[in-house]
């Protein structure tokens, strides 16, 4: 098997204008073996008419890897890129390593720098009205995506966070940080880098299974969505796509792959039954995407046991995506300094989910469940709120230094109802 892909293949005759994609430039290219050097004119013009030329060039790799990462990428990059003709290379997701991940590739592969990409975070939420808590949600999200994405402020847009009018949600959920949009304008590298996705998606059923499987990874990281329904005893995956060709190009794949699907036409492709479920368990193909493998894994352990299930996990040596020993280690630490520290709070300091921390909590002995709320901070909630009924609860949460679900769980309990202004 070819160890690289050949770039050349997926440059364009011309460099599409980027107003009008009808429109193109003459691109002259010099191969030196290692780079396509790659350069095109463009007409400037003034108040006068004609003024001169602008050149744009491109030093592009002429190889680049074709190993798994590259068809995980891929996967991304189809399910999640924007395709549209705009000089522009889009790429969205709300997993910092599925960002993460597209960033290191096409640093590795094109050499280009992480501070090249400008962004900007999407919340679905309608735009606050008040300035105090639109001042909070945003510091949560841009301080989130700073940190675990590695980009810095001077790279994001002017307007940092943007928000949703067609939605009813009014409040951020506590472990929602919004979606994170990256994007790098390069007309000609943009033509090229789509072209790439493009082309190698229609000849996907022509790679390896391992090619096609990596693929897969990318696809149901970005496209997918698990559907758990217990009184139905409905468990799914089901991938929305709108575009016919591509929703047939998946299909076949998963065929190739042994997994059985069904196509809705105008509609979804969903993968059901236990043996097609099994399929996508054994073959790892739910795994690129934490938040929807976890999920997933839920999913499966509602199935009561079968044959194909049991020898999976008699044959499963190591779990995958495993939580390092030395961030478990930390956990304990933490609770035996802290054992009054709630979940969420220690799994911010150590960089997991809450639900670990719980875990190790009970894997380890070391208690499980909340830590009771003292009685005076009880009583000072209930005071505070009888006295100002209208006050929002992470405003009173900030004033006795507690987190906002112990103001909710009050509220609750004793029945107390926040009045509107």
């Amino acid at each position: 098997m070819n160890q690289n892909i050949c770039m050349k293949e997926f440059v364009p005759e011309k460099a599409l204008c980027k107003k009008d994609s009808n429109k193109g430039y003459e691109l002259n290219s010099v191969d030196d073996g290692i780079y396509l050097n790659l350069g095109y004119e463009v007409d400037t013009n003034n108040q006068f008419g004609c003024s001169g030329k602008r050149c744009f060039s491109l030093a592009l790799p002429k190889y680049i890897n074709r190993n798994l990462e590259t068809f995980e990428v891929l996967g991304l990059l189809q399910a999640e890129m924007g395709k549209q003709h705009d000089g522009k290379i889009v790429f969205c997701n709300h997993e910092h390593r599925l960002v993460n991940k597209v960033i290191i590739w096409f640093e590795k592969e094109f050499n280009l720098l992480k501070d090249v990409w400008k962004w900007y975070v999407k919340v679905n939420i309608n735009e606050p009205l008040d300035h105090k808590y639109r001042r909070e949600v945003e510091e949560k999200v841009i301080t989130y995506w700073i940190k675990k994405s590695g980009l810095s402020l001077q790279q994001a847009y002017p307007k940092k966070v943007s928000y949703i009018k067609n939605t009813m949600n009014k409040k951020l959920r506590f472990y929602d940080y919004g979606t994170l949009i990256i994007d790098y304008a390069s007309n000609l590298f943009s033509q090229i880098i789509k072209n790439f996705v493009k082309e190698m998606t229609n000849d996907m059923l022509l790679y390896e299974k391992c090619e096609i499987r990596a693929f897969l990874r990318g696809i149901l990281a970005g496209e997918s969505c698990v559907e758990i329904h217990n009184p139905s005893k409905k468990f799914r995956v089901h991938l929305s796509v709108t575009n016919e060709d591509e929703k047939l190009i998946y299909h076949n794949c998963l065929i190739k792959l042994g997994v059985n699907n069904i196509i809705y036409p105008l509609d979804k492709l969903v993968i059901s039954k236990k043996e097609n479920n099994l399929e996508l368990l054994k073959q790892k193909l739910m795994t690129l995407s934490p938040k929807k493998y976890n999920k997933f894994l839920r999913m499966m352990s509602l199935y009561n046991d079968f044959e194909g299930l049991k020898e999976w996990r008699y044959n499963l040596q190591k779990p995958y995506n495993k939580v390092p020993q030395k961030k478990i280690n930390k956990i304990v630490r933490l609770h035996n300094r802290h054992p009054d520290w709630p979940a969420w709070k220690m799994a911010e300091q150590v960089g997991v989910s809450a639900i670990k921390v719980q875990r190790v909590r009970k894997e380890s002995d070391l208690g499980v469940g909340r830590p009771k709320t003292p009685k005076y901070i009880i009583a000072k909630i209930i005071e505070i709120h009888n006295q100002n009924p209208s006050l929002h609860a992470y405003e009173i949460a900030e004033l006795l230094g507690v987190h906002v679900n112990v103001v909710w769980r009050i509220r609750g309990k004793y029945k107390l109802k926040k009045k509107a202004f």
